[in-house]
């Protein structure tokens, strides 16, 4: 059952039509009982799947090294903040790249079912200044609640699902989750110190946490952001990230929907 649920996780082809035939629910609970637990290469990062998705997104992170390129990494990287760290692997591939160095950051994602793997990996790997919160980020009412969604695929749950998908009962559940000042948060653990890098995948909130979190942006110094199409362009994250003291570095990729980019602060 193993080495099935690695082989359907490596090629897309055959992984959806298992979703399709909703067999993904069967390798999901086998998954749930015997999770898939490997270490990266050169280091002693241990790290879990417990969902065809989760073992889907480690094999394209980590087996082949397809997702995040390392030359385009700020040097001596001692800050971060995960936002929309999903199970949490951009910050085992991150503690990868810093061969040994103890990093500090915050790992935040809206998502209660991701949350449990992503306190997994901390608790774990021992990295006792990187904190896991669970909320929604990009809000200017950090003391309310906001309506989320969470898709069957928990590498897309987003605050505003794209226009065509919202009628579509089968992919997404309403649920309710509270709101997270990342300002806030840095400070009480980190004080006054910058923030390095800023990973920034939240499905379409792109914009709104830049608008309500202009404090905490100024303390930022490279961004890798995930921007989807559907709530906002790369001209206007431009634009509004330009005002604030940015430069486009690099394009990483870009296709229908959505792009990555990074963004340096100028000077650097």
């Amino acid at each position: 059952m193993r080495q099935l649920i690695l082989k359907l996780a490596s090629f897309p082809t055959i992984r959806n039509m298992v979703i399709m035939l909703r067999l993904h629910v069967l390798a999901n609970w086998w998954l749930r009982r015997f999770p898939v637990v490997k270490t990266l290469p050169g280091t002693d990062i241990r790290y879990r799947a417990r969902r065809l998705d989760s073992l889907s997104l480690s094999v394209v992170m980590f087996d082949r090294a397809a997702l995040y390129p390392t030359s385009e990494l700020p040097a001596n990287i001692r800050t971060f903040a995960d936002l929309g760290c999903n199970v949490g692997y951009f910050t085992c591939w991150l503690c990868q790249q810093v061969k040994g160095k103890e990093l500090r950051g915050l790992m935040v994602d809206a998502n209660s079912e991701v949350i449990d793997d992503a306190r997994w990996h901390v608790e774990t790997n021992g990295w006792r200044e990187i904190h896991v919160l669970q909320g929604f980020v990009g809000t200017s009412s950090p003391e309310q609640e906001v309506e989320f969604f969470v898709n069957a695929s928990t590498v897309f749950s987003t605050a505003v699902p794209p226009e065509q998908t919202k009628d579509t009962k089968s992919s997404w559940r309403r649920v309710t989750v509270p709101c997270v000042c990342i300002e806030q948060n840095w400070q009480n653990n980190f004080g006054d110190a910058p923030c390095d890098l800023l990973k920034l995948d939240i499905e379409g909130s792109e914009m709104d946490f830049f608008r309500n979190e202009t404090g905490f942006l100024r303390r930022v110094q490279t961004i890798l952001i995930e921007w989807h199409k559907w709530r906002g362009s790369l001209a206007e994250i431009e634009q509004f990230l330009g005002q604030h003291g940015f430069v486009v570095s690099k394009i990483l990729h870009e296709e229908q929907e959505l792009g990555t980019a990074i963004f340096v602060r100028k000077g650097k």
